[in-house]
């Protein structure tokens, strides 16, 4: 029963994270630094049989021990064992992999198995029970307080801001729910004067510094062109949010694609019709 696997795992002593469908347990024999249990909550013995919001998390909480652990403890690889022969219920050994020996709170972590499969039986790192403590500890830290169940890391997205409005601010505030980087392109006046035929109201320079005291932007750069693609690949971007008025009309693009509900009744085109800014009541 999964009571007792978890009670053989340590629970709840070991507990790193929980999640709404697994927990994150620090593995007992650390065979390498970080090495830790997810297990699924759900009482199912096939991988199939999880639910379709188990598999979902999953994917999400995957993300999360890479981000983490690849950047504060510098594991060059993440191992996922599924064995679920003396243990039934679902779960994976969550194996960091290191080429190099790795010192943590004064002992020197192995991993002996580099560079071929871990071998689970033969190689551990035999360490006290303080030193177990200390690890747990360390891991709980890092993960619950990691924004990392974000869906993406960095995401991006992008406009002339010309007139900052609520529409604006939803969609960088929903992108930033996303994402744990949020980066915002702001068209230079020059883009706006090749794509519209016109300045805008406010200069770039100004623009940009809104922009960049908005709470839930990170980092601002400039667009210079519509070339989207070029952006994903510069700053390693995981999706783009845009409007949905933008379906079927945006760029390919190699990343995912985040479209938020257009907010009605609210648009730069709109305020400046309304302040008499705009001499073509048709602009877009």
């Amino acid at each position: 029963m999964l009571k007792d696997t978890l009670k053989k795992f340590g629970y709840p002593n070991s507990l790193i994270k929980e999640y709404d469908h697994w927990l994150l347990l620090l593995r007992s024999e650390q065979v390498t630094l970080g090495a830790m249990i997810l297990i699924c909550k759900e009482d199912v013995n096939q991988f199939h049989a999880i639910s379709e919001e188990a598999m979902q998390e999953m994917s999400i909480i995957t993300k999360e021990i890479e981000l983490c652990i690849q950047a504060e403890l510098k594991a060059e690889k993440i191992n996922y064992l599924m064995l679920m022969m003396v243990d039934p219920e679902v779960h994976f050994h969550v194996i960091p992999r290191y080429s190099q020996s790795v010192d943590f709170e004064n002992f020197n972590y192995t991993d002996g198995s580099w560079p071929g499969a871990i071998d689970l039986a033969s190689h551990k790192n035999t360490i006290s029970d303080e030193q177990k403590i200390l690890v747990r500890d360390y891991l709980r830290g890092l993960l619950q307080t990691n924004p990392g169940t974000k869906r993406y890391n960095r995401m991006y997205t992008s406009g002339c801001f010309d007139l900052l409005h609520y529409g604006h601010l939803n969609i960088l505030k929903r992108s930033k729910e996303l994402c744990n980087h949020l980066i915002v392109g702001v068209s230079t006046d020059e883009l706006i004067m090749a794509s519209k035929g016109r300045k805008p109201v406010i200069p770039y320079e100004e623009r940009f510094r809104i922009i960049s005291s908005v709470k839930y932007v990170d980092e601002v750069i400039p667009q210079v062109n519509k070339n989207k693609q070029s952006v994903v690949d510069e700053y390693n971007i995981d999706a783009i949010s845009v409007g949905s008025d933008w379906k079927g009309k945006y760029p390919p693009v190699t990343c995912d694609m985040v479209y938020f509900d257009y907010t009605p009744n609210v648009s730069s085109t709109i305020l400046k019709k309304a302040l008499n800014l705009l001499e073509n009541s048709d602009d877009q």
